[in-house]
């Protein structure tokens, strides 16, 4: 019977809670949030999506839908006052502004200030505003300053991607005049808490921008606390800590590194990833980073890198589990593309299942009344709702990782017989001798192998045959793989005068290979 338990399958965590196939959500994981918007305790799932609107969901029916001015990028939840109850405000960042929604109607927008504009950017206009530059050799110094690797504003990009004469010529035109601005936009955005570790405690954004720039804002987010550069654009931010106290902000950026941000200072520590990031996670002391290469980093907050998941199908989304109120559950849910749902316990798969539609973002978080609950949009609109089972177990199950547990189990030896001893007595008696004789059946055996190649060498089967008092050498080389490839013969007179009248026959299994030809006349071959 105990057997029998052992070798039962493990029972799923997750529960099957509802689904909506005509949902119509198209959504990533940085615009699903789960959020408490009245203050009472009751979760609803809040969606940027990208068809301009923000949806509200509680339980499973649609209670709200608002008209968004632009496609969102992220959207968070902060908290600016610290009256109970305490209301939150959802932010949602779309191009360079970032608008902030209380009780779910408009209270403010926060735009990104502008880049700094580069100096051979801002030259080039000046000139062509006086007409002392044409529209042509204005294009090659604005290409040239891009392939350098400067930024440059949207103005400029235009008109270097304009190929028609005439219509760049329309472009310098109808911009004559205008004030030059490098107008950035926002490429991600999170949370950090001010002072207090609390769902519902005081909060800021923290901004990332096309050019480069991670923004802390104050708690209202009306204006800018902290300004960091980064050598390239971040595509996902994770922060731990308190601002007042200690903080981290790490950034996976397009250039396939991941820079951590701590007490205000960009450190030294720099993760250079083989390939892209597609997200980022934090987990206690553990940095996890998905790339676009199926496997899953892990890397410890300095840097050090801890073991690498790897992933049957490419990653669609991530998120962490992280329960801290009725009992402490951490774990890692990957998302892949091929509709596979996976929980990792470091790197302990512990629960997995399977969506019939791929998903393309993921959130976990508490939902309505549960504390537990995994929402995925999936690439077809479809919404679905999981719930972990409250006597779920997640830790680590199975053998541990490392040598199998049958390596400490010692071999049965047999006993030594009275045979196996006088052996060994008479090749300790005997040990000069038997030497001998090995190493006299050693030469014998050189000698038959040298003797066998001089066999081969002499009927013409090796790389080098002789005849007539020329040696040939014939070496052959296979191009390309097949179905059809090609063979590439080289022949090399190895002797002291001419060969001439050579022909080379091919001979191939039919049944195999078919030969464009089967004779091949060889010209003549000059010594060497």
């Amino acid at each position: 019977a105990t057997d029998a338990m052992a070798a039962a399958p493990k029972k799923s965590p997750w529960l099957h809670a509802w689904q909506d196939p005509v949902a119509g959500l198209n959504a990533f994981s940085q615009c699903i949030r789960l959020v408490d918007l009245n203050g009472d305790g009751d979760y609803k799932l809040v969606v940027a999506d990208a068809a301009r609107r923000l949806k509200v969901y509680r339980n499973t029916s649609l209670i709200s839908e608002n008209v968004l001015l632009d496609t969102p990028v992220s959207l968070c939840v902060t908290y600016s006052e610290v009256s109970k109850p305490r209301v939150p405000s959802v932010c949602v960042a779309a191009g360079p502004h970032v608008f902030i929604y209380r009780r779910l109607r408009p209270y403010y927008k926060f735009t990104v200030p502008p880049a700094p504009l580069v100096a051979v950017e801002a030259d080039v206009w000046s000139k062509m505003s006086a007409g002392t530059m044409d529209v042509n050799e204005a294009v090659d110094v604005l290409s040239n300053a891009r392939d350098s690797g400067e930024h440059l504003s949207v103005r400029s990009v235009d008109l270097v991607n304009t190929e028609d004469p005439a219509e760049r010529a329309a472009l310098v035109e109808a911009w004559r005049g205008a004030p030059l601005s490098h107008q950035t936009v926002i490429t991600a955005m999170e949370v950090m808490r001010r002072n207090m570790d609390e769902d519902d405690a005081l909060s800021q954004l923290v901004v990332g921008t096309e050019a480069g720039s991670v923004l802390v804002l104050d708690t209202s987010g009306s204006s800018i606390l902290n300004r960091f550069q980064l050598p390239s654009a971040p595509a996902h931010i994770a922060v731990t800590g308190l601002y007042d106290v200690e903080y981290r902000i790490v950034c996976a950026c397009r250039n396939g590194s991941v820079y951590t941000i701590k007490n205000g200072e960009v450190t030294g520590n720099v993760i250079e990833l083989e390939a892209l990031p597609c997200g980022l996670c934090r987990l206690d002391k553990t940095i996890l980073v998905p790339c676009m290469g199926n496997v899953v980093h892990c890397f410890h907050i300095k840097g050090k890198k801890l073991y690498s998941l790897y992933m049957p199908a490419p990653i669609a989304a991530v998120d962490v589990i992280a329960m801290q109120r009725l009992r402490s559950l951490r774990a890692l849910v990957v998302a892949l593309q091929n509709g596979e749902v996976r929980a990792y316990n470091e790197k302990n798969l512990v629960a997995t299942f399977h969506l019939d539609d791929p998903p393309v973002g993921m959130r976990f978080g508490p939902y309505g009344r549960e504390e537990g609950a995994l929402i995925t949009a999936s690439k077809g609109g479809t919404l679905t709702i999981k719930m972990l089972a409250r006597t779920a177990d997640l830790g680590a199950t199975g053998a541990p990782p490392g040598p199998p547990p049958e390596q400490d189990i010692p071999l049965p030896i047999p006993k030594k017989t009275k045979l196996y001893v006088e052996q060994t007595q008479r090749e300790r008696d005997q040990a000069v001798d038997m030497h001998r004789i090995f190493q006299r059946d050693l030469c014998k055996l050189r000698l038959s192998t040298a003797q066998a190649y001089v066999k081969v060498l002499t009927d013409g089967q090796g790389a080098q045959s002789y005849s007539s008092g020329a040696a040939v050498r014939l070496t052959a080389q296979v191009q390309g793989l097949g179905p059809v490839f090609k063979v590439k013969f080289s022949l090399q007179n190895m002797g002291g005068k001419p060969v001439y009248a050579l022909r080379m026959a091919l001979s191939a299994p039919p049944t195999l290979y078919t030969l464009s030809t089967g004779v091949v006349s060889i010209p003549v071959l000059l010594t060497g």
